[in-house]
């Protein structure tokens, strides 16, 4: 998530909008946007973490343009063309037709499906995996890593370079910046708590403190 996807701790984007609202979805299309992303993760044709690598390789303006399901539908929309689920000439003509309005949405209901895409949906979403001997241990001092890959992370920008303390061991769980292209080995994972003033400075609050779930790639020991 690096670039513009990766806006924790950025500033110029005003307050989080936390309205309540009555539905979880605001317009039909965008339950139909989650239903699809149900049918591509349940299906095992693709991971979370490819997912959210799609997202990640929209055009920065674009993404910017997007709402949060406008996002989805074109990450969606990349993977299964991508993994031969979708012909891209296919979706231009059905996109088409949309537009001019002459499409119709297709329904189908089949109990035994819905049962297997919940199924495979669990899967996609358990991380564990093989055990392997920490490298860190709670009350360690750790330094996050500089590092900028071109691909997939879950490091946000603004703990590199930081200290923290580990709190928690997690155990090894599914590493996500491999993951996203293809290669699904575990990593130790671990809670590291930095306070707001490494963080940001004088800015930071005095007494206030961050958690972050962070893979023993990112992370090494203070004092080298």
């Amino acid at each position: 998530m690096d670039g513009i996807h990766d806006v924790g701790g950025m500033d110029g984007f005003g307050p989080v909008d936390t309205t309540e609202h009555d539905d979880t979805f605001h317009e039909p299309w965008e339950g139909e946007t989650y239903a699809t992303f149900v049918a591509g993760l349940g299906s095992g044709t693709f991971g979370i973490d490819a997912f959210r690598h799609s997202i990640e390789r929209m055009p920065p303006a674009d993404y910017l343009a997007s709402d949060y399901y406008d996002r989805w539908v074109t990450a969606i929309t990349r993977l299964f063309v991508e993994r031969g689920v979708l012909d891209p000439d296919a979706v231009r003509e059905r996109t088409r037709a949309f537009a001019d309005g002459d499409a119709t949405v297709p329904e189908r209901t089949d109990p035994d499906l819905i049962g297997e895409l919940a199924a495979g949906v669990n899967d996609a979403y358990d991380s564990s995996g093989t055990s392997s001997e920490p490298a860190f241990g709670a009350g360690d001092r750790v330094i996050v890593r500089n590092h900028a890959p071109s691909g997939h992370t879950r490091c946000p920008a603004y703990v590199r370079r930081a200290e923290g303390t580990v709190r928690a061991y997690r155990g090894s769980h599914t590493y996500p910046d491999a993951a996203a292209h293809g290669d699904e080995r575990s990593e130790p994972l671990y809670n590291v708590r930095f306070s707001a003033a490494e963080l940001w400075g004088d800015r930071g609050d005095d007494g206030t403190s961050i958690s972050v779930e962070l893979w023993e790639p990112y992370l090494r020991h203070a004092d080298e």
